[in-house]
Formats: structure tokens, C-alpha cells, sequence
């Protein structure tokens, strides 16, 4: 391999030593660009060709799956795909490097728009070709590998024929705030200074049917195995060493003979990675790695297409790679232990020679040693997974996992003994309670984190000290908070207002009596400034405000002592909507101290109510983003996870996936949220234990006795409006007005629980369930109603327990409701019974999904009530039993221990820990458990890095030719996501401008002589100049690139337009495409049209997001079918769907200024590049960067030009002014000089870009410290300071 920033041969035997020269003003390696040429000895039959994977191992597109993350399977498809593709479109033919004059580089084709899409009507045989004209993210664009060539001079030694271009990137900051794109100074000490580059061998081998020494030969399909390798020999490819693409009509092979594959990787290794069971005689082996575009399925080995049973399966990213080890601080090659010069060999300018499946070679050498390790550790995994039989194995010589449960309440009962003043605590009743028995507290080493509720008042520091030593024995760390502060928090916020959203309540339900805002539910002092607004109007919510404070308060207090508590590795579980701040504001802590110390579980216990109803709280987005910081996210029904992920698409913007083993996933600031559901069931062993007591089988006698010859209909329900308990009353009165002979054989025995969390609430529904109670008996008689209010939150369980045993059916008649335990209680304790009881359950609570043998309701039709209730009482013995045999296994079974570990399982799955389920910290940081392509995956984002300012600044003083090119929406303008419900604007109608300082922070960068300042927009040319066009010095790109407007002089009132010839007949095009997209505007709402130069678009950005989109993909289809003449295609991207020129992308615009920029002042060169953009179509930006950089000096006849330029508007160009003319060749002067190139993606997320920022504002924040070198901030860094302040 050969490092260099030159085109001098410096190789091995003459290491780069850096420039430096008087513009050494940093140590900073950030941004560094490094050039790398690589040489392999390839014995290859005619027709095939040699290629090495770029950058990135694989596509770091979105194609990839869960299977095959890195995108392997795609890589071969598209190969195999454009290897038989004939004609002249870049990628045909010619890019693969077999017999096509007009060779065209990966990384040429994505910046020029060649190659990236299949001209409209060409018959190619893959599943891709339903794609045609497409612009899709899934679509693999991208392949990430450079093409080698060879000569009759120099076979078989393969050369790259342009450099493989690297950026170096600091290490990974465990500082990467989300508040902060800086880091202090004493992140500078890295323990590093190597940069690991990966890489592997690709042979494409299309045309390799020849009977010439090189030749792969012919062979029948009936051929012995041994011949078949024998053949392979020949051209020293290895055997085993094979990747097909047996699902495609692909080979090489048309005339009836075997086929051969596509495209071959090396693996030298591969006779010790095949199973001995499998190897009966490893001579006669021959696996073939098989890949799909149209299946991702596992890869099964075989040969060429035809089934070999009991081949092992092999995933074509789990392959050897090779390492490349960089200096950071000199750009050098670091040579290994075993790298004896003497025994290396070089290419004539000074490239090390690999050897193709030479596996003998240095190259090696990183991945023999991790292989080696990971053997070990999968040796000792077995080992313990031996000798446990648990479902969580646990390594006993290591400390037990710690999982920190954080709930608002702890789940304790404390009471204060009156006359000793003794504080006694004991567990509640909760499946958050530790359980005697529990697998879940043997395996893993639990701590309770919460506040706890006293039966006698807590009065000075010494109960809270006594009461935190007893708790502390229970495992359990209790906080305090002032009165004023926890009344807000708990009977404000989260019962007025959470409570209400969360359980369906809106602001029209507000009207109510029983949902009117409560402004004296809480010790904190009445809002008033003595006008009308005083009166206490559901409307008025000004009172929120102060409760939303001593929330985050709150959220904030929890944030800050769990973050005291926790370690590396640690598992936080949060419980319920009281502290849905909590994973946010841990992760910024966390943040604070340098690390992610913790994985985080948010659980909720109550529904989530649909979108429509949680946009109506002005917070509401907040407490979303609170939520989504958790790694997991769980519900106890689907209803609940698909209204969180309605509510996420519609107010955040956020699309979901489905994730391998039947999970969900979110999308959320680079990281996949997991959306989990779960039931939980009663402790089966403490209701086993509570109906042998004594007080409940007397219990449930003396109910049989007090109601003999009575059936028993029980039900226990909390006395709030949407438990439904007024309208199963009415119900029950009409059953016995209609059924009069029930009048003296039924018998409701109802429970109502008055908590005092609702005052109101309960005080209203208290005075309508007497009314009607009274009514019903005073009608019926008293015999047929046993009514009760018993105060507090539950009631005894031996009561409990004692009237399920006594009952004949359990009635819930809830509005909007939870997951409610006493049903699956109920069943339960119907164990050994004659007739078991029977569950009527609503259609809107928690455990109508649960129940599969309960009797279904609505309690808003009364006539369906009652005819199922009637049903119950007279239900057949047998149908009883059938029906509480349904469910019975699983309430049995369900318990919440393996709750626990079912919903920890889900959380290590989906961290790549082990598969018995522990998450080992040590042998995660060292990835030694980890399989290749996860290493792999690991390693690539590591170096995918957040930016940080100071190295960019660093860069930026110690250069003096610099280009900063700036995508306009998402990236110096802050957009909302496409898929959000409401936006402030419509996207197109009128140009946002930037924030003031960004204008400002551009017009000081644009002064710089030193500085070539482009902003490149998809929108108008028009729009683009209202907004930013005054800005003298600064370059314009409109319509994706297509035409632009060099920097504007200063004096200059009015721009100079210019447009790239892309050779299409766009009036044509215009008028087909307006015709079909006016159709498609009067059929959707919010949508119009956008016409710009060399584009016509249709936007959906102000559209319902469901709605537009699939109105999208049916004007595609349309678009497609009537424009299939033309060279266009297709970009479906931030709520429009644009037609444009095929060739048309923002890297070409791109390519073209950097091109001119280094061919000014005599060829002087570029040396700073700052790229940023937010979308996929900024991607071509990026790689228009690197293959800028790589062709600087090196090979000019495979250099594509810019597309013509033309002048639109009148003006006059300064005759220095390069932009309407660019030099074929360009051989710059700057070759010993440093180049730093920062390609910057707007949100961390599958980007070519080699860092990121967050959003917008890190953009605006950077862009005015390179303009004034002080630091700015566009985020709410003070909001919870204010809270902190208003209960201070």
C-alpha cells in the first residue's frame, strides 16, 4: 500500500513526511486528507478485472438489512447487474472495467451523475429494474469500491488507478454532547494515533470463458468437483474464495454450459472457518457465497446455483479484510512487527504488493489477531452457557449486571409507628416490587430509585434520614422534594394535564366538570392579575406553566442522583409518564461527565392516546423527544405503539422500521429507538399463597352467604369518570328493568377506590354513582346492589382475592383505560372451581387484547352490554371452562419477572450483546464477542465522528485556498421533517433566509479573499436570490446545481446566471410532466407545483404526510410511464417530487467549483474543503469531494469533464473569472502541501460524509466562529436553569 499527497513515487521504502512549511499552526489531524494506493498480484482470466473497496468496507447507503447491515448483498447485485448492462451509460460495461473504452470511476460516477440510475426503458434483468428512474434511498448508488487496472507489462500486478481517498477524523470524543459540537481541551490526549483502514479484494469476472491459459475453462454442469477446482487453480483464484449471484440470470456462461459466478471475493481462511461435521473431505470443498438483490435472506453455500446440502451459512460481510495502519500525526504508513522489508515486495513507484488470497500476507495480520480472540471468548462463552440453565446466563465470576429501576413511587409501603416514632417499610403490591424467588433479582443485581408516600407526615431532616437508611437496606434510594414542588409535579402536571392527555382526554373533553382543570389541586399560589382571566376556564392554562417547570425540576433532580449512581454498562428502566424526561435529561448528565455510561429502558403503564389528541399540549414534543432518548421503548399493547409512533411521524417527523424478531424501530438522532410490546401478568405464586389465607376463605363465605341465591357480578374500579362505572350501572339497572326475573337472582357487588390523585374528578363521579345506586335500589330493592367506596388505591388483596373467589363474573365496563391487573386476578383465582367465572371486558381497556377468553364489550352500546352480560350468567359449564382454559397459561406464567426479562432481552438483542442475553461490558469495548461484519460495523462508526469546531477552525487558519460549500434547507435554514402533521411553512411558497447571524457570519467568510463561499439549493434560482443573494462574494447554485451565479461583486446589484448544459429538451419534458402533475395538484390537498431551471416539481411537503406520500408514488409511476423517451429521472426527497436531467445531481456543481477554484492563480490548488448538507442528495456532494481530491494529479484521460456552460441572464464575468471555461487536465502546484477536507452531514445517520453535526444550529454555531473565533449557541442551554430557579 502507498500513502501519499503527491504524485511522487514515495512509498514503503520512503515514508511521506508532511509539509508543513509556515502554515504549522495546529496539531490537529482532523479533516486531513490521505491518498492511498494499493497493488495486489492477481492471476485473472481475460475478461475479468480487479477492484478494491474504497473508504467504506461496503454501500453505507441505507440497503443494507438486519442481516447483511453493511450492504454486501446489493454490492454484488448492482456488479452483476451493470456488468451485463450494454451501452453507454457509465456504470454499462465500463465501469466495471471489462472491455468498455470509457472506464468511469465509482467515485467519478457518483459525482457526475453517470451510472447512478438506469436510463428510463433499458431492459436489465434484476429486480432493480422496477425501480427504473427512481430516486430511492434503499437504492444502492453507492458502490464503494475503486477500480484496479493491470498491463501486458505489469500482469498480473494490479494497480488502483486512482488513489483511495481517506479523511482522518478525530477520535471519537466521549464528550459528544448534545448540546455541544466542542469538546474541552483535555479530550486532545488520545490513546490512539492509528487509523485502521479496512479493505478487501473484489474480482469481477463477466466474460471469464476461455480456454487460454487464463482462462477459467469450460465445464459441464455434471463436472466432478475435483475438475471444477482443478479449473479454479488455474487461475490462482481459491477454491471457497467464490460469490455468486444465483438468483439472477447472471453468468458467464450462455451456451448451455455450468455457470460461472459473478463476482469472487477472496478468503484464504476458509478451511478454518468451515465446520468439521460439514468438511468430510476439505479438498474436494468448494462453498460459494450466494447474494440476491431480490432476497436477503440467510447465504447458504453451493455451487454455481446448484444445491449442496449441509454447507454451513456464511454472510458475505463476515469475510476476511485486510488493515491498513495510518500515523494520524504524520500521514504515514505504520509498519508492523512482522513486516520484514527485506521478504516485502514493491511495485516500481513504491506500493507494497498484496497477494490475492495470500494469506500469508502482513495485511493480515489485524484480522488473524482478532479472529484468534474473538475464537477464545466464544470458547470460554460456551463454557458458562454449559453449566447454566437459565434463560440468563450469567458469568458467576464476574459482578452480577446492575439495573437501576426508576419510578416516581417506589414500589414500598411506609408507616410510622405512633408510638415509638419508628419508620417500618415493607414491598407493595407491584410488578415493580421485588419478588421472592425471582430469577430477575439471582441474576441481576437491582436498585430501586423513586419517592416514596407516608401514611404520617415526613416533619424534619431526621425522618428523611431514617427513612433513607431503612429504604437503603431494601435497595432502594429514596428522594425528596419541597411540598410546593412535588404538588406541581405530581397532582398538576402529571394528573392535570398527562393524565388527562395520555388517557384520550382533549380540551373539548375539558368541559366537563369531571375534566376541568383543578388550579386547587396543588399548594402553589394562584396565578392572578386582576382582569377577567382569572376565572378558572378550562380554556385558561397559564397554570401549566408553573407545572411544566416543577416538572423538568423533577425530571432534572432524577437526571443528576441516578447519573451519581450508575456505571459503565449499567441498565436504567424507567417507569410510567411521571419521569418522561428522564432518558433526555440522563444523556445530557451523562454527557457532562465525558461517557454514555447507561442503556436505557423507558416503560408506560397507561395507553398512549393518538396524535391528534397529544398535539394539543403545548409540551408535547418535548416529552417525545424525552421518551426517544430511552434505547428502548415499551408499551403492553400494539394499540398504545402504534399511537406513539403515529405521534412520533406526525409531530416529529419520524419514520418507523420493523427490525428483525418481530420489533419496531425509530429513527431518532442517529440511532434506532426500539419499540417493544409486552403483557405482564399477576405474581402466580402470591395470589397462590393469598387464597389458602384464612381471612379470604372466610372472606368469600361470607359474601356467598350474604348474597345466597344470589349470582355474584363483581367489580372493583376506581372512582374516576373513565373507569365506565356509571354507565355499568345504568347498564345493570336496565338489565333488571328489562329481565325482572334477574330482580331476585343477580347481585352487583361493586368496589369503588377514591385515590385522591383527581379530586374533581373523583368528587364528581362519587355523587353520580350514589345518585344511581340509590336510584337502582330504591327501584329494585337493596338486595341487588352491595356497594362500597373504600379510600386509597387499592384494596387488601385478601378482599380482593376473597371476592373473585365468591364471584360468577368479573364486569369492566372502562371508557379509556390501561393495562388493568384485577381481570387477569380474577382468572386466576378461578383456579379449582366447579364453573369458573367469566371477564366482561371493555373494548377499550388494557386487557381486551390480553383475554382471549373474556366476553367483549362496548360500554357505549347498551344493548350489546346487556346481551352479553345475559350470556355470561347463563354460559354453560363447559363453555366456562373452555374460556378459562384460554387463558389461564399465560396469567399463570406471565409474571413480572418474566416480564423483566423478556423486555431486558429485547434491550441486549438490540445492543449486539451476548445471545444469553448479558451485556458484557468488557468484551463490548474489546469486541471480542463481536462477529466480523459487527466489528466491522463498529469500527466505521467510530470513525464517523462528530465535528468539532476547534479542528475546523484549526484547519481553517492554517490554510489559505479554501472552498465552504453549504446545501441551503436543513443546513444554514432549520427545517421541519417532511413527515410532520404541522409545519410552520410551506416548503417552496416563500425562501426562508437564515438566521441574522448566519447572513452576517457569510458576508464576513465571503470578504476573505483566501475564501470561495457557494450556498447550492434545490430550490429556484429566484427564491435562492431573494434570500441570500445580496450577500456580495458569495456563489449561488440553484435547481440542484444546474444553473448558478458566481460570487456577486462588490457594488454589484444584480447577478450574473449560468447554466449547465445537460442535454436534454426541457420544454418538451415541461410539458408533459405540468400536465399530469396538475392532475395530481387538484386531487391533493396542500400540494403545487415548483418549476426551476432544468426542473419541475410537485410539492407534498404541506400535504397530510400519509396522503402525500402515496400520492407521490403514484405520480411517479405516471411520470415515469409517459416521459420513458426522455433522460430524466426521478428525486423524491424533503416533500417534493422533482423530474430532472439523469445526469443532474448536486455533485457536479460541486466538482466544477473546486475544479475552478484550483485551477486559479496558476494552477495554485485547493487545501481546505468544507462541505456540509442534510439530505441524500447532498451525499453527491460528499463523493464529488473525494473524487475531486483523487484525481488531482493522477489519471487525466479517465477525467470526465463538466457538462458546457451556458449564460442565462445578462451581466459581465471578470476575465480572471474561470466558471465559463475548465481546464481538461489539472495538474496543481500544491501537491506537497496538507489538504483538509471536512464532509459534513446534518444529522448523524447513513452518510459517504466522514462527520456530522446535530442540526442547523450547530451549522449556524460553526459557521460564526470561523467568521469571529467566538464561540456562539443557538440552543436553549438555559431552559432548565430556569426551572431549576422558579422553586428555588
Amino acid at each position: 500500500s502507498f500513502l501519499h499527497e503527491t504524485t511522487d513515487s514515495i512509498g514503503y521504502r520512503q515514508q511521506l513526511e508532511p509539509t508543513m512549511e509556515d502554515n504549522s499552526t495546529t496539531n490537529s489531524t482532523a479533516g486531513r486528507v490521505v491518498r492511498v494506493h494499493l497493488a495486489c498480484r492477481a492471476h485473472l482470466p481475460i475478461g475479468s478485472s480487479l477492484r478494491v473497496t474504497g473508504s467504506h468496507l461496503w454501500d453505507p447507503s441505507e440497503s443494507g438489512s438486519a442481516s447483511d447491515m453493511s450492504g454486501a448483498r446489493r454490492v454484488v447485485a448492482i456488479t452483476g447487474r451493470d456488468a451485463y448492462t450494454a451501452g453507454d451509460s457509465g456504470f454499462a460495461g465500463g465501469s466495471l472495467g471489462i472491455g468498455a473504452p470509457n472506464v468511469v470511476n465509482e467515485v467519478e460516477a457518483a459525482a457526475s451523475g453517470e451510472g447512478t440510475m438506469t436510463p428510463l426503458g433499458r431492459n436489465v434483468a434484476s429486480p432493480e429494474n422496477a425501480l427504473i428512474g427512481v430516486h430511492d434511498s434503499h437504492a444502492p448508488y453507492y458502490v464503494s469500491s475503486v477500480e484496479m487496472v493491470t498491463s501486458p507489462e505489469t500482469y498480473p500486478i494490479w494497480r488502483t488507478r486512482r488513489p483511495v481517498v481517506l479523511v482522518l477524523t478525530d477520535k471519537k470524543s466521549k464528550r459528544e454532547s448534545v448540546d455541544d459540537m466542542d469538546d474541552d481541551d483535555d479530550d486532545d490526549d488520545n490513546d490512539s494515533t492509528v487509523f485502521h483502514h479496512n479493505y478487501r479484494y473484489l474480482v469481477v469476472t463477466p466474460g471469464a470463458e476461455t480456454d487460454s491459459a487464463h482462462g477459467l475453462g469450460r465445464f459441464d454442469s455434471d463436472s466432478d468437483m475435483d475438475d471444477i477446482n482443478n479449473l479454479l487453480n488455474k487461475t490462482k483464484i481459491s477454491s471457497g474464495s467464490l460469490s455468486a449471484l444465483n438468483n439472477f440470470p447472471l453468468t458467464s456462461n450462455d451456451s448451455g454450459g455450468a455457470e460461472f459466478p459473478v463476482a469472487l471475493w477472496e478468503n484464504p481462511f476458509l478451511s478454518e472457518q468451515a465446520d468439521d461435521d460439514v468438511m468430510e473431505d476439505s479438498t474436494r470443498e468448494m462453498s460459494t457465497y450466494s447474494a440476491s438483490g431480490s432476497s436477503f435472506g440467510a447465504l447458504t453455500a453451493s455451487v454455481m446455483g446448484n444445491s449442496q446440502r449441509g454447507k454451513r451459512q456464511i454472510v458475505l460481510e463476515d469475510l476476511p479484510y485486510r488493515t491498513l495502519n495510518i500515523d494520524i500525526n504524520t500521514a504515514s504508513f505504520v509498519r508492523s512487527e512482522n513486516m520484514d522489508k527485506d521478504t516485502l515486495e514493491f511495485t516500481d513507484d513504491g506500493v507494497i504488493i498484496d497477494n490475492w488470497n495470500g494469506h500469508n500476507d502482513v495485511t493480515f495480520d489485524a484480522y488473524r489477531l482478532r479472529e484468534g480472540l474473538r475464537k477464545a471468548y466464544q470458547e470460554r462463552a460456551t463454557d458458562i452457557a454449559a453449566d447454566g440453565d437459565s434463560d440468563m446466563v450469567i458469568d458467576t465470576q464476574k459482578p452480577r449486571k446492575r439495573i437501576f429501576i426508576v419510578c416516581y413511587h417506589l414500589p414500598v409501603i411506609v408507616s410510622k409507628d405512633p408510638e415509638t416514632g419508628e419508620w417500618m417499610a415493607c414491598w407493595a403490591e407491584s410488578i415493580l416490587a421485588r419478588t421472592a424467588n425471582s430469577a430477575f433479582v439471582s441474576s441481576f443485581d437491582p436498585h430501586w430509585v423513586g419517592t416514596c408516600t407516608t401514611s404520617s407526615p415526613i416533619e424534619n431532616e431526621a425522618d428523611r434520614q431514617a427513612l433513607r437508611t431503612l429504604l437503603a437496606s431494601m435497595d432502594c434510594t429514596v428522594l425528596f422534594f419541597d411540598e410546593k414542588v412535588r404538588d406541581a409535579h405530581y397532582k398538576g402536571f402529571c394528573k392535570q394535564v398527562l393524565w388527562m392527555v395520555f388517557h384520550h382526554v382533549d380540551l373539548l373533553d375539558s368541559r366537563d366538570p369531571a375534566f376541568g382543570m383543578d388550579f386547587n389541586a396543588t399548594s402553589t399560589e394562584k396565578y392572578t392579575d386582576g382582569t377577567l382571566l382569572d376565572l378558572e376556564s378550562p380554556w385558561d392554562q397559564r397554570q401549566i406553566v408553573k407545572w411544566w417547570e416543577a416538572f423538568n425540576l423533577v425530571n432534572r433532580t432524577f437526571a443528576v442522583e441516578v447519573t451519581k449512581m450508575v456505571q459503565p454498562d449499567d441498565v436504567v428502566w424507567v417507569h410510567d409518564y411521571h419521569l418522561s424526561l428522564l432518558p433526555r435529561m440522563m444523556s445530557e448528565e451523562e454527557a457532562k461527565i465525558g461517557s454514555r455510561l447507561t442503556k436505557k429502558i423507558f416503560y408506560l403503564h397507561i395507553p398512549f392516546p393518538v396524535s391528534m389528541i397529544f398535539k394539543e399540549i403545548e409540551f408535547g414534543a418535548t416529552v417525545l423527544e424525552g421518551i426517544l432518548h430511552a434505547d428502548i421503548v415499551g408499551f403492553h399493547g400494539f394499540t398504545d405503539a402504534r399511537h406513539f409512533l403515529s405521534s412520533a411521524k406526525r409531530i416529529l417527523g419520524l419514520s418507523h422500521d420493523s427490525l428483525e424478531g418481530g420489533l419496531l424501530g425509530v429513527k431518532y438522532k442517529g440511532r434506532t429507538v426500539v419499540v417493544t410490546m409486552s403483557s405482564v401478568s399477576v405474581e402466580p405464586e402470591m395470589v397462590d399463597a393469598v387464597m389458602d389465607f384464612p381471612t379470604t376463605i372466610s372472606g368469600a363465605a361470607e359474601l356467598k352467604s350474604k348474597h345466597s341465591g344470589r349470582a355474584i357480578i363483581a367489580g372493583v374500579d376506581v372512582a374516576q369518570y373513565l373507569s365506565g362505572v356509571s354507565l355499568k350501572l345504568a347498564t345493570y339497572g336496565r338489565l333488571l328493568q328489562d329481565s325482572p326475573s334477574w330482580r331476585d337472582k343477580l347481585v352487583l357487588v361493586q368496589r369503588c377506590l377514591i385515590p385522591g390523585a383527581r379530586r374533581l374528578d373523583e368528587a364528581r363521579t362519587i355523587r353520580e354513582i350514589r345518585g344511581i345506586v340509590s336510584q337502582i335500589k330504591s327501584k329494585y330493592g337493596d338486595g341487588v346492589i352491595d356497594y362500597e367506596e373504600v379510600y386509597g388505591s387499592s384494596m387488601p388483596i385478601d378482599q380482593r382475592v376473597a371476592l373473585w373467589r365468591a364471584a360468577d363474573c368479573l364486569f369492566s365496563a372502562d371508557v379509556r383505560g390501561g393495562l388493568n391487573m384485577m381481570p387477569l386476578e380474577f382468572v386466576f383465582a378461578q383456579k379449582g372451581k366447579d364453573s369458573p367465572g367469566i371477564v366482561i371486558a371493555s373494548e377499550f381497556s388494557g386487557v381486551f387484547s390480553i383475554l382471549n377468553g373474556a366476553l367483549r364489550i362496548s360500554p357505549y352500546d347498551m344493548k350489546l352490554t346487556l346481551a352479553t352480560v345475559d350470556r355470561a350468567l347463563t354460559m354453560s359449564k363447559q363453555e366456562r371452562e373452555g374460556r378459562h382454559l384460554r387463558d389461564i397459561d399465560f396469567v399463570s406464567s406471565s409474571g413480572s419477572d418474566k416480564w423483566i426479562q423478556g423486555v431486558l432481552r429485547d434491550l441486549f438483542d438490540q445492543t449486539e450483546s451476548l445471545g444469553d442475553g448479558e451485556i458484557d461490558s468488557e468484551e463490548n469495548r474489546s469486541s471480542e464477542g463481536k462477529s466480523v461484519g459487527a466489528f466491522l460495523a463498529t469500527a466505521q462508526e467510530e470513525q464517523f465522528t462528530r465535528l468539532r469546531s476547534k479542528s475546523v477552525i484549526s484547519a481553517y487558519k492554517s490554510t489559505s485556498k479554501r472552498v465552504i460549500v453549504l446545501d441551503f434547507n436543513g443546513t444554514i435554514v432549520l427545517k421541519q421533517a417532511v413527515d410532520s402533521y404541522l409545519k410552520r411553512d410551506s416548503a417552496g411558497s416563500t425562501m426562508d433566509a437564515p438566521p441574522t447571524d448566519v447572513i452576517n457570519s457569510l458576508r464576513v467568510l465571503c470578504a476573505d479573499p483566501k475564501n470561495t463561499v457557494f450556498v447550492v439549493s434545490g430550490d429556484n434560482k429566484e427564491n435562492v436570490e431573494q434570500a441570500i443573494g445580496h450577500i456580495p462574494g458569495l456563489g449561488l447554485a440553484a435547481s440542484n446545481g444546474s444553473c448558478f451565479s458566481p460570487p456577486l461583486r462588490e457594488g454589484s446589484s444584480y447577478r450574473t446566471w449560468l447554466a449547465l448544459d445537460l442535454g436534454v429538451d426541457w420544454a418538451s419534458v415541461e410539458g408533459v410532466a405540468l400536465r399530469i402533475m396538475a392532475k395530481f395538484t387538484a386531487r391533493t390537498n396542500g400540494s403545487f407545483i415548483k418549476r426551476a431551471h432544468s426542473s419541475i416539481g410537485w410539492s407534498y411537503y404541506s400535504c397530510d404526510p400519509e396522503f402525500g406520500s402515496l400520492q407521490a408514488k403514484y405520480l411517479v409511476i405516471e411520470l415515469e410511464r409517459e416521459l420513458a423517451a426522455f433522460d430524466v429521472r426521478f428525486v423524491n426527497l424533503k416533500g417534493i417530487v422533482e423530474v430532472i436531467p439523469r445526469k443532474l445531481n448536486k455533485g457536479i456543481i460541486v466538482k466544477k467549483i473546486l475544479r475552478d477554484v484550483a485551477a486559479r492563480n496558476n494552477n495554485a490548488g485547493v487545501d481546505f474543503v468544507l462541505c456540509m448538507g442534510d439530505d441524500i442528495s447532498d451525499e453527491k456532494m460528499f463523493t464529488s469531494v473525494f473524487s475531486f481530491v483523487s484525481e488531482m494529479n493522477e489519471d487525466y484521460s479517465n477525467v470526465v469533464p463538466s457538462p458546457p456552460v451556458i449564460q442565462l441572464s445578462q451581466g459581465t464575468l471578470l476575465a480572471s473569472q474561470p466558471f465559463l471555461l475548465e481546464k481538461p487536465v489539472l495538474q496543481c502546484n500544491n501537491q506537497n502541501e496538507q489538504i483538509y477536507a471536512f464532509t459534513v452531514s446534518v444529522g448523524k445517520k447513513e452518510s459517504h460524509a466522514s462527520q456530522y453535526v446535530d442540526d442547523a444550529r450547530d451549522v449556524a454555531d460553526l459557521l460564526v466562529e470561523l467568521s469571529s473565533g467566538k464561540r456562539a449557541s443557538f440552543r436553549r442551554g438555559t431552559e432548565d436553569e430556569m426551572h431549576l430557579m422558579q422553586f428555588s
